[in-house]
């Protein structure tokens, strides 16, 4: 068995997506049964059988993803690292509806926790909550913060440099008083990691189990997709949706019927200048997102399309 690196969420979420791989391969007439032996033909053949079955690029991609760390896993590194070879296309992933958690929500949901006498560990998750809901941190990202070394409280920045998604770091810049106060609330829980001179938010020796204790925290709380139809990550889509009106004014796309709609609302706000306030929030949404300016396929995902 192959071993992955990672929360056990996220192996468990690679090895259910990499099962749906081998099974639609299986679909495509292919009985290969090793990593070792897959091969840009395989993920070929899996990307027309899901094309042919109606099931979007994004969701491709996906199981596309979960496949190339298994064969990555077992020493295969023959395949392609894009899509494109396979027809496979980006942008293809943006959220017809929002996804961005209701404020009145988290902000009772830490609230409980912060006070929840039956949960040790209540009052640590809080604090993580409020700064994934007021920076737009991971879940990750946001037990792992170095919050000694990382933030600059006078120059109101935060350097995020551990549990980033690929491994790329950034800074957060003109943090607002919100933020700071966040990050403020977060100070009692830092502690010192297992690696010399850098600390995070979890419990001393918790590691990557540190996610589960969280996980049952927001069950303690309804933050669960099932209870309230939001997950922590819902906080991330929050904080974005909330950048977004800031700078432009009106809501974005996905808070609208259509893309038709969106464009009547937004020019009945801001004239001809919309179009240039919605470029503009979205680049500064991917870079705080931890991507490039320009990647239209993460602020879509976050905000529907606008075109």
């Amino acid at each position: 068995r192959a071993t992955l690196s990672g929360p056990r969420s996220k192996q468990h979420r690679i090895r259910q997506n990499a099962k749906a791989f081998a099974g639609r391969l299986r679909e495509a007439g292919f009985g290969v049964r090793k990593w070792t032996n897959i091969s840009n033909k395989h993920f070929a053949a899996v990307a027309a059988k899901m094309k042919e079955q109606g099931v979007g690029d994004g969701r491709i991609a996906e199981i596309f993803s979960a496949a190339r760390h298994l064969c990555e896993a077992y020493g295969n590194t023959r395949i392609s690292p894009t899509n494109d070879v396979f027809g496979v296309k980006r942008g293809t992933i943006a959220n017809a509806n929002s996804k961005a958690v209701a404020p009145e929500f988290v902000l009772g949901a830490i609230a409980k926790l912060e006070t929840e006498s039956s949960y040790e560990h209540g009052p640590r998750c809080a604090a993580q909550i409020r700064l994934q809901y007021e920076l737009g941190l991971r879940r990750e990202e946001s037990a792992k913060v170095d919050l000694i070394n990382d933030w600059d409280k006078e120059g109101r920045t935060l350097h995020i440099q551990y549990g980033p998604k690929g491994g790329r770091p950034r800074t957060l810049h003109n943090l607002s008083d919100r933020q700071q106060d966040a990050l403020e609330r977060a100070l009692p829980y830092v502690s010192q990691s297992d690696r010399p001179g850098i600390h995070n938010l979890m419990p001393s020796g918790m590691g990557d189990k540190w996610q589960e204790k969280l996980s049952y925290a927001a069950r303690l709380c309804g933050f669960t997709k099932k209870e309230s139809g939001w997950t922590l990550h819902s906080n991330r889509h929050e904080r974005f949706h909330h950048m977004y009106v800031e700078h432009t004014g009106f809501q974005p796309p996905n808070q609208h019927d259509s893309v038709e709609a969106f464009q009547r609302a937004a020019r009945d706000t801001a004239g001809d200048e919309w179009p240039r306030l919605d470029a503009e929030a979205r680049d500064d949404i991917e870079v705080t997102a931890g991507h490039s300016p320009g990647r239209r396929d993460v602020s879509d995902a976050y905000l529907g399309s606008s075109r």
